[in-house]
């Protein structure tokens, strides 16, 4: 009798103890399906992040491609722009004409009774002096051209003119269909071609004779 309550102790504990170990399997197990989902959310956060992080930086660099060709793009058009003539327009052609001829400088031909001075390839100025200044004209088709120096300065206008008359020999200014003018200051360094079409009238400004004339002849290429 004692022998059977002995071995049903025996395999009582047995038992107990296998329950024990079973509970813990089963906690491992259901600890680790706990962790395997959460693993994977972790990893797909991640890689959601880091997608999340690269198109950030696509679109940055995105960004940064658009601002510098739009700098670029703005940069040729400031170029454009200081090539290109300021235009007036006016409601009729003698308007325009009109304006032109009142521009300083502006002359019909060479002024009797004033010195001349030969300018080169047959072109025949007049020089004007007084009050402090000498103005010298001449003329070219439909173009009145002056140059002006200050005589309290010593500035002689001549020099200024030959380079201007020898110039426009290789350098084809645009045709003015019924006035045009150029006053070449050299007292305050201000360069100016101003010339009609129709009823609009085109001007452009440089910092020196060759300047402001290229810059009309570029321009009389877009008219």
């Amino acid at each position: 009798m004692k022998f059977k309550k002995s071995s049903l102790l025996v395999v009582a504990g047995m038992a107990v103890l296998l329950a024990g170990c079973g509970n813990h399997a089963t906690s491992t197990n259901n600890t680790k399906t706990d962790n395997t989902p959460k693993t994977e959310a972790v990893k797909r956060s991640q890689n959601e992040a880091q997608t999340v992080a690269d198109q950030s930086t696509a679109n940055a660099n995105t960004a940064t491609d658009n601002n510098s060709q739009s700098n670029q793009q703005a940069t040729a058009q400031n170029n454009q722009n200081a090539n290109n003539a300021q235009t007036k327009e006016f409601n009729n052609q003698a308007q325009a004409a009109s304006y032109v001829t009142n521009q300083p400088g502006y002359t019909t031909g060479n002024q009797q009774g004033l010195p001349t001075v030969n300018l080169g390839d047959g072109i025949t100025g007049t020089l004007n002096s007084g009050a402090g200044q000498q103005m010298l004209q001449w003329n070219e088709g439909n173009w009145s051209f002056t140059v002006r120096a200050s005589a309290v300065q010593g500035q002689d206008p001549t020099p200024t003119a030959k380079q201007i008359v020898n110039e426009l020999q290789t350098v084809y200014l645009p045709a003015p269909q019924n006035h045009g003018v150029g006053t070449f200051d050299i007292a305050t360094n201000t360069y100016t071609l101003t010339w009609q079409k129709n009823n609009k009238v085109y001007s452009v400004s440089g910092s020196s004779p060759s300047d402001v004339i290229a810059k009309a002849v570029n321009a009389g290429k877009n008219e």
